[in-house]
């Protein structure tokens, strides 16, 4: 596999628009739209929509994890997943109201046994290519042992691999200690991972702390706010594009994701990779579910992007 997306805790998403949607009450609704879902699986898609199509792996259970394998064929998505017993891959469920606004209330899947774990990791590193792209995107999965996420990173750093991360808790500190290339996180995340706000100063703070370890670049997204980015040439900011008419910010995080690796892929530079990431994050906005984006609408808002060197 010369590229791979690790979506460790697969699930099944379920996706409902409720104009006036509010807590306390009962609604009911014609259909939702239901998909594979785990922020991987939103970049593959997105990816495939660009024109990239990447392989996926990560851990399936239960009847679940039947119906997730037939819909990722069914989308056209490459995958290989470690199947276990232990318990139903889980299930999200999304409620987008009239404006735009969503609810996310998701569960946090099944425990994996140590024999997938060890099964998962041998795969991973026989299967891994020299100088790979590997993205790990996601909530850990339940019942992982300590140290997973590390051997994942040492395996990959000793293939010369470009790890970028997208995942949150103790596990993103593990990983950024292991030698992680890069990390693209939101702000909640960043600022839950150094116990402070947000600003040049922290980035920067921050960035010299685990440069020494590995870290090449970090991405801070916050929503509808400026991107920041921060390598060891300096620091940018990228301005999205103004939308009217949103539907749905689900899924948009994973698509800025999906937007920079599509740039990596195809030797964009590094503004465009960053514009690229912006404008298909955009793109996702446009409409409702997670990774669903629209290519042409992606590479429009690209352009309309602005990226400024700090």
């Amino acid at each position: 596999m010369k590229n791979l997306i690790l979506n460790l805790n697969f699930g099944v998403n379920k996706t409902a628009v409720i104009p006036s949607f509010r807590g306390g009450h009962v609604y009911r609704f014609d259909e939702a739209l239901t998909t594979p879902g785990g922020k991987g699986v939103n970049v593959a898609r997105a990816l495939k929509s660009l024109g990239e199509l990447v392989p996926l792996t990560g851990f399936l259970s239960g009847h679940n994890g039947e119906w997730i394998e037939e819909a990722l064929r069914k989308e056209g998505l490459k995958f290989r997943a470690v199947k276990h017993d232990h318990g139903e891959s889980r299930v999200c469920y999304t409620l987008v109201d009239g404006k735009g606004h969503s609810t996310d209330i998701n569960e946090d899947g099944p425990e994996v046994p140590l024999s997938a774990q060890e099964k998962f990791l041998s795969h991973f590193d026989c299967n891994i290519s020299k100088g790979a792209i590997v993205a790990i995107c996601g909530r850990v999965s339940r019942g992982l042992k300590n140290g997973f996420y590390t051997r994942l990173i040492k395996m990959a750093r000793e293939k010369k691999c470009y790890t970028i991360l997208d995942t949150t808790g103790h596990v993103l500190k593990e990983s950024i200690e292991a030698g992680c290339s890069a990390i693209k996180i939101n702000r909640l995340e960043f600022e839950d991972l150094i116990g402070q706000r947000l600003t040049a100063s922290s980035l920067k703070k921050f960035f010299k702390q685990y440069e020494k370890g590995g870290l090449k670049l970090a991405i801070i997204t916050s929503g509808s706010k400026p991107v920041w980015a921060i390598t060891s040439y300096g620091m940018w900011k990228t301005i999205p594009p103004k939308l009217e008419g949103m539907k749905s910010p689900t899924g948009a995080g994973d698509s800025f994701m999906a937007g920079y690796l599509f740039g990596l892929l195809n030797n964009y530079s590094f503004e465009e990779c960053l514009k690229s990431g912006a404008g298909t994050a955009a793109a996702d906005c446009m409409t409702v579910g997670a990774g669903m984006v629209d290519r042409d609408d992606a590479f429009d808002y690209a352009e309309m992007a602005e990226v400024i060197k700090m």
